[in-house]
């Protein structure tokens, strides 16, 4: 399929999250079968000011492209700045963050507070497209407290916007209540570039409805991902007709034991600590044992330690459950 220029090999993609994106994460998605892959929301005053923190979120590694980089900010001369920045860092499409409800990011005026002024939003929608020779797109969400999508959508599409991504929540209800699927079908249903659904893809099953329920261009999976790369595969499965594969401990502590690689390439040992803690945690989940496991691999702070008990964990899961009393013969 194409979808902002690019040839993709199936409509999953893997949505920017801040604090799981990273470049570790979006290659496990890739190589379980995401198309695409969007970076951690990237600062546009940060990036012009070149803090190191910033600059960080802006690396990648070979192999997880197609890579869309995401940009949020609150003025149009920034983020146009930015834009032209971005094209010089390998990425193969721009994004705009029109959604996050995150307070640090609404309080200057970026991220979903662009839905509360909607020219605004395009000013800044036009100053990235003018400035980028990359495919640009949005992400929103519904609107503040109710659907906006018709005002706002023409104005962003107007401006520049090539493809649209719908979360389909608005600013109010975070990520609480239920994705309104009605809401990207209607979008759907008068957009004239392609848009992107997103909100409530828990499963593969659930990116194949939303995929056919809505008829939107791609689905972009986000919280459903998090500890669950193999969640794409399963989407591609479902979308061909056939059972998918399970996913069994053995391939959770091969994706935990590549993950702990590149964390390490990435930022060393410190890096790799934290990113292996926070992923081991979610592989964990319904596995026999696993509350034991996280109450000792939490406190770990070695990471040699720390690899030893994953390893003991997803290859012989039974040796950290209590032993029971021996029966009498």
């Amino acid at each position: 399929m194409q979808l902002l220029g690019l040839t993709l090999q199936s409509p999953f993609l893997a949505a920017p999250m801040a604090g799981v994106s990273n470049p570790a994460f979006r290659l496990m998605a890739r190589r379980a079968g995401a198309a695409m892959v969007y970076s951690e929301m990237v600062s546009a005053p940060g990036l012009l000011r070149g803090q190191p923190q910033t600059l960080r979120l802006t690396r990648s590694l070979p192999g997880e492209k197609p890579l869309v980089l995401q940009l949020f900010g609150a003025d149009p001369e920034q983020m146009g700045q930015a834009a032209a920045i971005v094209c010089t860092l390998g990425a193969d499409a721009l994004d705009v963050n029109m959604g996050c409800p995150a307070k640090k990011v609404r309080r200057p005026g970026a991220g979903s507070a662009l839905l509360e002024d909607p020219q605004r939003a395009a000013e800044i929608m036009a100053a990235v497209a003018q400035n980028s020779r990359l495919p640009v797109s949005a992400k929103i969400r519904l609107g503040p407290n109710s659907d906006i999508t018709e005002d706002l959508v023409p104005r962003l599409v107007k401006a520049g916007a090539q493809a649209i991504t719908l979360h389909a929540r608005t600013t109010r209800q975070g990520f609480g209540g239920r994705a309104d699927w009605d809401a990207i079908k209607r979008l759907v249903s008068w957009c004239p570039v392609p848009v992107i659904g997103n909100g409530d893809v828990t499963s593969g099953r659930a990116a194949v409805k939303m995929l056919q329920e809505t008829g939107c261009a791609a689905v972009m999976i986000g919280r459903g991902a998090m500890g669950d790369p193999w969640i794409f595969a399963r989407a591609l499965a479902r979308l061909a007709g056939e059972e998918p594969q399970p996913v069994t401990p053995a391939m959770k502590r091969k994706a935990l034991a590549e993950h702990l690689e590149l964390a390490k390439g990435l930022g060393g040992e410190g890096h790799a600590i934290h990113f292996v803690r926070q992923f081991m945690m979610w592989y964990s989940r319904g596995l026999p044992g696993a509350s034991q496991f996280r109450r000792q691999a939490g406190p770990c702070r070695d990471l040699d330690q720390l690899w030893e008990l994953c390893d003991r964990f997803f290859l012989e899961p039974e040796e950290l459950l209590p032993r029971q009393p021996e029966q009498a013969a």
